[in-house]
């Protein structure tokens, strides 16, 4: 069974699963499976899902095509951006601009979620899939 910080991202045994971002934001680490591999900045590291952990829009916009190459077919990429303020600056993200650059981007946005107080996620798969 998945632990109870996977459920948000619909993730199963099997999956695997690639982390962008979170080493920036140490405070997300339980939100991550254990089965979790955090890539390093830049890398493709294929996967069924890729969550990106973003702290702002010009984040998303740099880090975006990385994330999204590195989702295998028929899997599915989790955008997770603040709600609440973070380093003492106020988010420049929500869950249309999230959406928005996702759709830019040839993804189609299927879902969100809460993922805790200080955290959403805008869930994407490729557009037309």
């Amino acid at each position: 069974m998945p632990s109870e910080s996977a459920q948000p991202f619909e993730i199963s045994e099997t999956d695997r699963v690639t982390v962008y971002g979170a080493k920036n934001f140490p405070e997300v680490a339980g939100l991550l499976p254990d089965s979790a591999f955090l890539a390093e900045d830049d890398g493709r590291f294929p996967a069924d899902v890729v969550l990106l952990f973003v702290g702002s829009a010009a984040d998303l916009a740099h880090d975006l095509a990385t994330a999204a190459a590195a989702v295998e077919p028929g899997g599915s990429l989790w955008v997770c951006y603040p709600t609440a303020e973070i380093d003492g600056g106020a988010p420049d993200l929500n869950r249309d601009t999230v959406a928005s650059l996702v759709e830019t981007n040839d993804w189609e946005p299927v879902g969100d979620a809460v993922l805790n107080s200080q955290w959403s996620a805008v869930h994407g798969r490729p557009a037309g899939k």
